[in-house]
């Protein structure tokens, strides 16, 4: 059981799917302190990410969460997610890399020795994969956690909820299959 845990949260569905999943599992209890990172210079537009910030301050404010919970807010830099998926084969495995290693970079300097993604917990993202670059950042000191099985998805209201995994990429070939169907 993790007395502090650092989450990069993309959206607050997912966050509180991960952390129903890590309190199935045992690996959080209500006394575990989260630190929400969020950091996500992929989403678009700019209101996208507005919006999916405050739906998880909605979610804080109103105690949906039983633990303790701070939420850190970099400052929102687009540029640097199209930087990170310049060059790569496949767009997504740099976006992950970006946030994921943004993560354990933020946990390295502030100290937390275990970490976990609302990336492994939403059914937009290939979570093998991003798993493996979380495994590959681990060091003896910064620890991955995540849900060792499949779980339910919550059932949830009252706040903003995307279908989309953020990037304007993800947004166009949305829209596309609405228009097709």
């Amino acid at each position: 059981m993790l007395n502090n845990l650092l989450i990069h949260t993309c959206c607050a569905d997912c966050l509180l799917n991960l952390i129903n999943a890590l309190e199935e599992e045992g690996e959080i209890t209500q006394s575990t302190r989260l630190t929400l990172l969020y950091y996500n210079p992929n989403i678009h537009p700019r209101t996208e990410y507005l919006e999916r910030l405050n739906a998880l301050k909605k979610i804080i404010g109103e105690g949906m969460m039983k633990q303790e919970v701070e939420l850190i807010i970099p400052e929102y830099r687009p540029k640097e997610y199209f930087e990170s998926i310049t060059g790569e084969e496949k767009r997504c495995i740099g976006c992950w890399k970006n946030r994921i290693q943004y993560l354990f970079d933020y946990a390295q300097k502030h100290n937390f020795n275990y970490v976990s993604s609302t990336l492994l917990s939403s059914h937009y993202q290939d979570t093998d994969i991003i798993l493996t670059i979380a495994k590959e950042l681990e060091d003896k000191d910064i620890h991955i956690i995540y849900p060792q099985q499949e779980h339910e998805h919550l059932k949830t209201g009252g706040f903003y909820k995307q279908n989309f995994c953020g990037c304007c990429f993800s947004l166009t070939e949305r829209m596309m299959e609405k228009y097709r169907n």
